[in-house]
Protein backbone atom coordinates (compact mmCIF):
# COMPACT_ATOMS: atom_id res chain seq x y z
CA UNK A 1 0.00 0.00 0.00
CA UNK A 2 1.23 3.74 -0.93
CA UNK A 3 2.75 5.67 2.42
CA UNK A 4 0.33 7.99 3.85
CA UNK A 5 1.37 11.56 2.26
CA UNK A 6 2.12 13.28 5.57
CA UNK A 7 5.22 10.35 6.05
CA UNK A 8 8.31 11.45 5.78
CA UNK A 9 9.71 9.97 2.55
CA UNK A 10 13.45 8.25 3.08
CA UNK A 11 13.34 6.41 -0.51
CA UNK A 12 13.80 8.87 -3.62
CA UNK A 13 12.16 6.31 -5.84
CA UNK A 14 8.67 6.93 -7.21
CA UNK A 15 5.99 4.14 -8.38
CA UNK A 16 2.73 3.99 -9.48
CA UNK A 17 0.55 0.77 -8.45
CA UNK A 18 -0.90 -0.31 -11.77
CA UNK A 19 -2.43 -3.27 -14.02
CA UNK A 20 -0.52 -3.66 -17.10
CA UNK A 21 -3.79 -4.63 -18.92
CA UNK A 22 -5.67 -1.33 -18.03
CA UNK A 23 -2.08 0.70 -18.48
CA UNK A 24 -3.83 3.23 -20.97
CA UNK A 25 -6.86 4.40 -18.79
CA UNK A 26 -4.39 4.02 -15.81
CA UNK A 27 -1.31 6.43 -17.44
CA UNK A 28 -4.92 8.94 -18.73
CA UNK A 29 -6.21 9.07 -15.44
CA UNK A 30 -2.48 9.88 -14.23
CA UNK A 31 -2.10 12.70 -16.00
CA UNK A 32 -5.38 14.34 -14.44
CA UNK A 33 -4.10 13.66 -11.35
CA UNK A 34 -0.56 14.98 -12.07
CA UNK A 35 -2.45 18.42 -13.20
CA UNK A 36 -4.70 18.68 -10.42
CA UNK A 37 -2.35 17.63 -7.65
CA UNK A 38 0.94 19.42 -8.73
CA UNK A 39 3.19 16.05 -9.46
CA UNK A 40 2.18 13.96 -6.30
CA UNK A 41 2.86 10.33 -6.24
CA UNK A 42 2.59 7.38 -4.42
CA UNK A 43 6.05 6.31 -2.84
CA UNK A 44 7.44 2.26 -2.58
CA UNK A 45 10.31 0.95 -1.41
CA UNK A 46 11.10 -2.81 -1.44
CA UNK A 47 10.49 -3.50 2.25
CA UNK A 48 6.85 -2.80 1.05
CA UNK A 49 6.26 -4.91 -1.61
CA UNK A 50 6.08 -8.62 -2.09
CA UNK A 51 9.00 -10.02 -2.77
CA UNK A 52 7.74 -11.58 -5.94
CA UNK A 53 10.02 -9.97 -8.85
CA UNK A 54 7.36 -11.26 -11.08
CA UNK A 55 4.52 -8.78 -9.15
CA UNK A 56 6.76 -5.75 -9.23
CA UNK A 57 7.84 -6.08 -12.84
CA UNK A 58 4.31 -6.58 -13.98
CA UNK A 59 2.41 -4.69 -11.37
CA UNK A 60 4.44 -1.21 -10.57
CA UNK A 61 5.03 1.56 -13.08
CA UNK A 62 7.81 4.35 -12.27
CA UNK A 63 6.22 7.85 -11.80
CA UNK A 64 6.52 9.76 -15.07
CA UNK A 65 6.77 13.67 -16.12
CA UNK A 66 4.32 13.08 -19.48
CA UNK A 67 2.87 16.82 -18.83
CA UNK A 68 6.33 18.46 -17.53
CA UNK A 69 8.68 19.87 -20.07
CA UNK A 70 11.18 20.37 -17.49
CA UNK A 71 14.61 18.72 -18.41
CA UNK A 72 15.40 18.11 -14.63
CA UNK A 73 12.46 16.62 -14.58
CA UNK A 74 12.59 14.09 -17.80
CA UNK A 75 15.79 13.27 -16.33
CA UNK A 76 14.20 12.60 -12.73
CA UNK A 77 12.24 10.21 -14.95
CA UNK A 78 15.18 8.54 -16.65
CA UNK A 79 17.37 7.99 -13.34
CA UNK A 80 13.48 6.84 -11.23
CA UNK A 81 13.26 3.85 -14.71
CA UNK A 82 17.23 3.06 -13.82
CA UNK A 83 15.99 2.43 -10.33
CA UNK A 84 12.79 0.85 -10.79
CA UNK A 85 14.38 -2.30 -13.38
CA UNK A 86 17.07 -2.03 -9.86
CA UNK A 87 14.47 -2.58 -7.60
CA UNK A 88 13.64 -5.98 -9.89
CA UNK A 89 16.90 -6.87 -9.88
CA UNK A 90 17.60 -6.56 -6.08
CA UNK A 91 14.38 -8.80 -5.46
CA UNK A 92 15.53 -11.21 -7.66
CA UNK A 93 19.24 -11.50 -5.87
CA UNK A 94 17.23 -11.82 -2.68
CA UNK A 95 15.47 -14.70 -3.48
CA UNK A 96 17.15 -17.94 -2.20
CA UNK A 97 17.64 -19.00 -5.93
CA UNK A 98 19.92 -21.87 -5.51
CA UNK A 99 17.48 -23.84 -3.23
CA UNK A 100 14.01 -22.81 -5.31
CA UNK A 101 16.48 -23.87 -8.72
CA UNK A 102 17.22 -27.03 -7.01
CA UNK A 103 13.85 -27.95 -5.77
CA UNK A 104 11.97 -26.91 -8.91
CA UNK A 105 14.81 -29.51 -10.75
CA UNK A 106 13.56 -31.91 -8.66
CA UNK A 107 9.74 -31.49 -9.00
CA UNK A 108 10.08 -31.87 -12.44
CA UNK A 109 12.33 -35.09 -12.75
CA UNK A 110 9.84 -36.72 -9.99
CA UNK A 111 6.63 -35.91 -12.27
CA UNK A 112 8.74 -37.22 -15.28
CA UNK A 113 9.67 -40.78 -13.58
CA UNK A 114 6.11 -41.00 -11.94
CA UNK A 115 4.30 -40.56 -15.46
CA UNK A 116 6.97 -43.29 -16.46
CA UNK A 117 8.38 -40.94 -19.23
CA UNK A 118 11.96 -41.72 -21.40
CA UNK A 119 13.94 -38.63 -21.10
CA UNK A 120 17.03 -36.73 -22.48
CA UNK A 121 18.38 -33.67 -20.16
CA UNK A 122 20.25 -31.03 -21.75
CA UNK A 123 22.35 -28.51 -19.59
CA UNK A 124 23.31 -25.03 -21.27
CA UNK A 125 24.60 -22.05 -20.58
CA UNK A 126 23.54 -18.84 -22.01
CA UNK A 127 27.20 -17.42 -23.91
CA UNK A 128 26.08 -13.67 -23.04
CA UNK A 129 22.56 -12.06 -22.49
CA UNK A 130 19.04 -13.19 -23.34
CA UNK A 131 15.43 -11.75 -22.77
CA UNK A 132 12.33 -13.70 -23.79
CA UNK A 133 9.32 -11.86 -24.36
CA UNK A 134 11.08 -8.59 -24.89
CA UNK A 135 8.17 -7.54 -26.95
CA UNK A 136 5.07 -8.18 -24.77
CA UNK A 137 2.34 -5.81 -23.28
CA UNK A 138 4.01 -3.63 -20.47
CA UNK A 139 4.13 -0.60 -18.84
CA UNK A 140 7.60 0.55 -19.89
CA UNK A 141 7.43 -0.68 -23.67
CA UNK A 142 9.82 -3.65 -22.64
CA UNK A 143 8.77 -7.13 -21.03
CA UNK A 144 10.42 -10.28 -19.91
CA UNK A 145 9.02 -13.30 -19.45
CA UNK A 146 9.34 -14.14 -15.51
CA UNK A 147 7.49 -17.43 -13.77
CA UNK A 148 4.30 -15.78 -12.21
CA UNK A 149 4.47 -18.33 -9.45
CA UNK A 150 8.41 -18.38 -8.85
CA UNK A 151 9.26 -15.14 -9.86
CA UNK A 152 12.06 -15.92 -11.63
CA UNK A 153 13.02 -15.79 -15.81
CA UNK A 154 12.51 -19.22 -17.40
CA UNK A 155 12.20 -20.60 -21.53
CA UNK A 156 8.08 -21.50 -21.72
CA UNK A 157 8.47 -25.29 -23.59
CA UNK A 158 5.70 -23.28 -26.94
CA UNK A 159 9.06 -20.95 -27.36
CA UNK A 160 11.55 -23.92 -27.53
CA UNK A 161 9.09 -26.30 -29.54
CA UNK A 162 8.44 -23.13 -31.70
CA UNK A 163 12.44 -22.45 -32.45
CA UNK A 164 13.78 -25.82 -32.86
CA UNK A 165 10.75 -26.65 -35.62
CA UNK A 166 11.57 -23.38 -37.15
CA UNK A 167 15.97 -24.14 -37.76
CA UNK A 168 14.67 -27.75 -38.20
CA UNK A 169 12.51 -26.18 -41.18
CA UNK A 170 15.39 -24.18 -42.24
CA UNK A 171 17.68 -27.29 -42.33
CA UNK A 172 15.87 -29.11 -44.47
CA UNK A 173 14.99 -26.31 -46.60
CA UNK A 174 18.77 -25.77 -47.44
CA UNK A 175 18.96 -29.69 -48.64
CA UNK A 176 16.13 -29.21 -50.85
CA UNK A 177 17.59 -25.61 -52.42
CA UNK A 178 20.66 -27.71 -53.54
CA UNK A 179 18.98 -30.59 -54.83
CA UNK A 180 16.50 -28.70 -56.51
CA UNK A 181 16.13 -25.73 -59.24
CA UNK A 182 14.39 -23.58 -56.66
CA UNK A 183 14.14 -20.05 -55.02
CA UNK A 184 15.04 -20.83 -51.14
CA UNK A 185 11.86 -18.71 -50.31
CA UNK A 186 9.97 -21.79 -51.69
CA UNK A 187 11.77 -24.85 -50.71
CA UNK A 188 10.92 -22.94 -47.00
CA UNK A 189 7.43 -22.78 -47.95
CA UNK A 190 6.98 -26.28 -49.19
CA UNK A 191 8.73 -27.52 -46.11
CA UNK A 192 6.78 -25.61 -43.39
CA UNK A 193 3.50 -26.43 -45.48
CA UNK A 194 4.11 -30.18 -45.78
CA UNK A 195 5.37 -30.62 -41.67
CA UNK A 196 1.87 -29.03 -41.08
CA UNK A 197 0.01 -31.50 -43.26
CA UNK A 198 2.49 -34.19 -42.52
CA UNK A 199 2.58 -35.65 -46.04
CA UNK A 200 4.64 -35.24 -49.58
CA UNK A 201 5.91 -38.46 -51.27
CA UNK A 202 8.76 -35.88 -52.80
CA UNK A 203 10.09 -35.59 -49.49
CA UNK A 204 10.41 -39.24 -47.97
CA UNK A 205 13.72 -39.41 -48.87
CA UNK A 206 14.78 -36.01 -47.35
CA UNK A 207 17.37 -35.98 -44.77
CA UNK A 208 19.84 -33.80 -42.78
CA UNK A 209 22.81 -34.38 -41.01
CA UNK A 210 24.03 -33.04 -37.60
CA UNK A 211 26.45 -34.72 -35.40
CA UNK A 212 26.51 -37.82 -37.86
CA UNK A 213 23.19 -38.08 -37.12
CA UNK A 214 20.87 -38.47 -39.96
CA UNK A 215 17.43 -37.37 -39.44
CA UNK A 216 14.78 -38.61 -42.11
CA UNK A 217 11.39 -35.79 -42.67
CA UNK A 218 9.00 -38.71 -41.37
CA UNK A 219 10.85 -38.70 -38.44
CA UNK A 220 10.78 -34.64 -38.08
CA UNK A 221 6.70 -35.26 -38.30
CA UNK A 222 7.14 -37.45 -35.46
CA UNK A 223 8.67 -35.54 -33.13
CA UNK A 224 6.68 -32.05 -33.61
CA UNK A 225 3.37 -33.30 -35.14
CA UNK A 226 1.06 -31.83 -37.62
CA UNK A 227 -2.31 -29.83 -37.71
CA UNK A 228 -4.43 -33.30 -37.13
CA UNK A 229 -1.70 -35.04 -34.99
CA UNK A 230 0.31 -34.53 -31.89
CA UNK A 231 4.00 -34.64 -31.85
CA UNK A 232 5.26 -37.55 -29.99
CA UNK A 233 8.26 -35.60 -28.18
CA UNK A 234 7.49 -33.42 -25.23
CA UNK A 235 9.23 -30.10 -24.77
CA UNK A 236 9.75 -28.78 -20.80
CA UNK A 237 10.05 -25.38 -19.50
CA UNK A 238 13.15 -24.77 -19.06
CA UNK A 239 14.73 -22.93 -15.72
CA UNK A 240 17.80 -21.69 -14.42
CA UNK A 241 20.24 -24.37 -12.64
CA UNK A 242 22.14 -22.18 -10.78
CA UNK A 243 21.83 -18.69 -9.36
CA UNK A 244 20.36 -16.07 -11.56
CA UNK A 245 22.22 -13.03 -13.25
CA UNK A 246 20.06 -10.28 -14.07
CA UNK A 247 21.72 -7.42 -16.49
CA UNK A 248 20.41 -4.46 -17.77
CA UNK A 249 20.73 -3.39 -21.29
CA UNK A 250 20.24 -0.60 -23.81
CA UNK A 251 18.61 -0.16 -27.22
CA UNK A 252 19.07 3.23 -28.89
CA UNK A 253 16.82 3.81 -31.24
CA UNK A 254 18.20 6.79 -33.99
CA UNK A 255 15.17 7.97 -35.50
CA UNK A 256 12.12 7.81 -32.82
CA UNK A 257 10.06 10.53 -34.99
CA UNK A 258 10.09 7.86 -37.89
CA UNK A 259 9.59 4.93 -35.70
CA UNK A 260 6.50 6.92 -34.53
CA UNK A 261 5.04 7.96 -37.89
CA UNK A 262 6.07 11.40 -37.66
CA UNK A 263 8.40 12.72 -39.92
CA UNK A 264 11.36 10.53 -42.15
CA UNK A 265 14.36 9.26 -40.79
CA UNK A 266 16.56 11.91 -40.27
CA UNK A 267 20.15 13.00 -38.61
CA UNK A 268 19.22 15.51 -36.65
CA UNK A 269 16.74 13.71 -34.45
CA UNK A 270 17.92 12.66 -31.08
CA UNK A 271 18.37 9.21 -29.80
CA UNK A 272 15.81 8.05 -27.35
CA UNK A 273 17.60 5.14 -25.08
CA UNK A 274 15.19 2.51 -23.64
CA UNK A 275 16.64 0.14 -21.08
CA UNK A 276 15.39 -3.65 -20.80
CA UNK A 277 16.37 -6.42 -18.43
CA UNK A 278 18.19 -8.92 -19.69
CA UNK A 279 19.35 -12.63 -18.52
CA UNK A 280 23.23 -13.08 -18.52
CA UNK A 281 25.31 -16.05 -18.77
CA UNK A 282 23.22 -18.21 -16.60
CA UNK A 283 22.55 -21.98 -16.78
CA UNK A 284 19.57 -23.88 -17.55
CA UNK A 285 18.48 -27.18 -17.56
CA UNK A 286 16.31 -28.05 -20.97
CA UNK A 287 14.07 -31.75 -20.69
CA UNK A 288 12.94 -33.45 -23.47
CA UNK A 289 10.55 -36.84 -23.16
CA UNK A 290 9.03 -39.48 -25.35
CA UNK A 291 6.56 -42.24 -23.88
CA UNK A 292 7.72 -45.29 -23.70
CA UNK A 293 6.01 -47.12 -26.65
CA UNK A 294 8.10 -44.90 -29.02
CA UNK A 295 12.12 -45.85 -30.00
CA UNK A 296 14.43 -43.88 -27.77
CA UNK A 297 16.15 -42.86 -31.55
CA UNK A 298 13.46 -40.27 -31.67
CA UNK A 299 13.84 -38.46 -28.39
CA UNK A 300 17.66 -38.35 -28.92
CA UNK A 301 17.35 -36.74 -32.56
CA UNK A 302 15.04 -34.51 -31.23
CA UNK A 303 17.68 -33.50 -28.75
CA UNK A 304 20.18 -33.03 -30.81
CA UNK A 305 18.24 -30.66 -32.99
CA UNK A 306 17.20 -28.50 -29.81
CA UNK A 307 21.04 -28.26 -29.30
CA UNK A 308 22.15 -26.94 -32.35
CA UNK A 309 18.78 -24.55 -32.67
CA UNK A 310 19.94 -23.39 -28.91
CA UNK A 311 24.17 -22.97 -30.07
CA UNK A 312 23.03 -21.29 -33.89
CA UNK A 313 20.20 -19.65 -34.13
CA UNK A 314 19.31 -18.57 -30.69
CA UNK A 315 16.16 -17.78 -28.56
CA UNK A 316 14.01 -15.00 -27.33
CA UNK A 317 14.55 -11.53 -28.79
CA UNK A 318 17.82 -10.00 -30.98
CA UNK A 319 18.89 -13.35 -31.58
CA UNK A 320 20.41 -11.57 -35.16
CA UNK A 321 22.81 -9.57 -32.63
CA UNK A 322 24.09 -12.49 -30.67
CA UNK A 323 21.19 -12.50 -28.01
CA UNK A 324 20.26 -16.23 -26.74
CA UNK A 325 22.79 -17.82 -28.02
CA UNK A 326 23.76 -21.14 -25.61
CA UNK A 327 27.21 -23.08 -25.23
Amino acid sequence: MPRPQNEKFTKEEKFYLANPSDTASILKKFKIIEKKYQGKSWYYDSSNIITNPFLIFGKIIPYSHNLIEDNREEKEHKENKDKYLNLVINEMEKLKQLDLVKKLKKRIEITIDKLGLKKEKITATNSWRMVIGLGGSHPQETSMILHHIYGIPYIPASALKGVTRHWAVQKFAEILFKNKNEKFDKCLEKISKSLEEGKDKDLDNLKIKIENKEINFNELIKIFGTQKEEGKVIFFDAFPSEDIKLKIDIMNPHYPDYYSGKEPPADWQSPNPIKFLTVEKTKFTFYLCLKPSEGSQLLEKAKILLEDSLKNYGIGAKTALGYGLFE
